[in-house]
């Protein structure tokens, strides 16, 4: 992973100062210290400290203001954010309807598989998730989500590359993209296929020690069966490292699309110190990209 220099000797990743949170009665709470530091105490109790200085905990929550005291070594640090209060009973309220509908520019009908076509061919549209203003879930350290999404992206297309596709990115460097115009940029290209990378979160309440895999989520049947392609080979080249939770549906804006076959991949979570160490090591990195290429590849050649 980088190389990251702490402009404090305690920094806190989640929740930072001044955020909002839902009524909750405990959340994790994860950030980085010194490596020379041995020892972290989060509202006096032991947090897991990792080699990389990474640290990881459950705190206790209270509706308001809450100042949580973090002591590392000889360094005392207070993180104050507030809760929202406890909602009053009574019937809950309805479900939501759907944000998003089908693609207002896509065609109902499927574009031809591209079986029988040479990959120079073929356009495939890799999406990296967030970006710019938007960092995506943070790592211990701080990193976004943008970041190891982007790198993924860069390492996947080289691969097809190699293999003789066409890639089009949706972002190429750190800079902001509206989620509607991710697909869009597919529909433009006339492309093949579209596949988003991200990483993973848990729910605030959740202790991200307890859950970690990868799934690739799809909207309709042409999507699910790109996926199903995908996951194959990340499970085969991830077995014994985290579990595979499959192909999932998903109502995802950039996984509606009746034309495109499309599919949104969490490659997995990155908000435990362990995870994050995992995620930007380069050897793993690149036989993950490798296997999604491969998925990708197998997807093309198929007659489905």
């Amino acid at each position: 992973m980088p190389v990251l220099i702490l402009l404090a000797a305690i920094s806190v990743s989640f929740p930072t100062a001044g955020t909002k949170l839902p009524f909750l009665e405990r959340c994790y709470m994860t950030g980085a210290v010194p490596l020379s530091v041995t020892n972290v105490t989060v509202q006096g109790k032991a947090a897991d400290l990792y080699r990389t200085g990474g640290w990881i905990t459950m705190i206790d929550l209270v509706e308001g203001t809450n100042s949580i005291e973090i002591v590392a070594g000889n360094d005392t640090t207070n993180c104050v954010f507030t809760v929202a209060s406890k909602p009053a009973p009574g019937k809950a309220a309805p479900p939501s309807a759907n944000e998003y509908g089908k693609l207002p520019f896509a065609s109902d009908v499927s574009r031809p598989h591209p079986a029988g076509k040479e990959p120079a061919d073929i356009k495939i549209v890799l999406d990296a998730g967030h970006g710019g203003s938007d960092p995506g879930t943070k790592s211990p350290h701080g990193i976004g989500e943008k970041v190891a999404n982007l790198q993924l992206v860069r390492e996947i297309a080289k691969v097809l590359g190699e293999m003789g596709y066409k890639t089009i990115l949706t972002r190429e460097d750190d800079s902001f993209v509206k989620l509607a115009d991710r697909p869009k940029k597919a529909h433009a290209a006339d492309a093949e296929c579209f596949v988003s990378i991200h990483h993973n979160a848990p729910g605030f309440s959740t202790d991200p020690r307890t859950v970690r895999y990868h799934a690739v989520y799809a909207w309709n049947t042409i999507g699910s069966i790109l996926a199903e392609y995908i996951n194959r080979r990340m499970a085969m080249t991830l077995e014994g490292d985290i579990p595979t939770r499959g192909v999932l549906q998903a109502n995802y804006l950039v996984t509606r699309n009746p034309e495109i076959p499309s599919c949104l991949v969490e490659v997995d979570f990155m908000t435990t110190p362990e995870a994050e160490e995992a995620v930007f090591d380069g050897i793993r990195r690149r036989a993950i990209a490798k296997a999604i290429a491969q998925g990708i590849d197998e997807w093309c050649r198929a007659a489905d």
